[in-house]
């Protein structure tokens, strides 16, 4: 639990930068007045803590299937998951976990979160690569990416960071990135944080805690 709240305070310092920086308009609007919502009496969370219902900017990424916008999210449950195709470890630890969450929920009868992910190197993960690695993970995964001014905006509501760092030959750079993603209601929502993923069973819990509660 510890890891998503220091998610928390990397989104709040951010936000704080893109209200200084003129962006006050974008977060009035997704922030001032959100509540988060509360669990039945004797319900928990383990890999997960709720957040205060803030909608999500306007935004226009692409992928294989061309331009993704917040239209195209909206109608379904997500997760979205920000990463790169050349990361060793991380994107596709999780990204493996969730969509083995997808598969458990389907054999349930009950429709899963879309898995999206967001790619912070368009200059190697073009759409055509996204589309490549994202089928990997199962036909309900969607890989998107946009040059800096179009991630701007997703990366200081969420409070995801990276940076760039020298690799080896072969790699050129890896980026360090925030490996926590994000649980999104079909009204474009921000419902919760997961912490990075370790336990597919306690994601999976969590995820079905979490789809139960009232989104009217």
């Amino acid at each position: 639990m510890d890891r998503v709240r220091q998610g928390r305070w990397i989104v709040a310092g951010l936000a704080v930068l893109a209200l200084a920086a003129g962006g006050y308009g974008t977060y009035r609007a997704g922030w001032f007045g959100a509540t988060a919502p509360e669990l039945p009496q004797g319900q928990s969370l383990e890999a997960a803590e709720l957040e205060p219902l803030a909608r999500l900017p306007d935004f226009s990424l692409r992928g294989g299937a061309g331009a993704f916008t917040l239209a195209d999210l909206k109608g379904r449950w997500a997760f979205v998951f920000f990463g790169y195709t050349n990361c060793p470890d991380a994107c596709p630890a999780t990204l493996g976990i969730l969509n083995h969450l997808q598969e458990t929920l389907r054999a349930r009868g009950v429709v899963p979160p879309r898995i999206v992910f967001v790619s912070l190197d368009p200059q190697r993960d073009t759409p055509a690569v996204l589309q490549r690695y994202a089928a990997a993970f199962g036909t309900d995964t969607v890989g998107v990416t946009g040059d800096a001014a179009a991630l701007a905006d997703l990366l200081a509501f969420f409070g995801v960071s990276f940076e760039r760092k020298p690799g080896s030959d072969a790699t050129g750079y890896t980026l360090d990135h925030t490996t926590n993603f994000f649980l999104v209601r079909p009204d474009g929502r921000w419902l919760a944080t997961f912490a990075p993923a370790d336990d597919g069973d306690t994601v999976l819990a969590d995820t079905e805690t979490l789809m139960a509660l009232p989104h009217n």
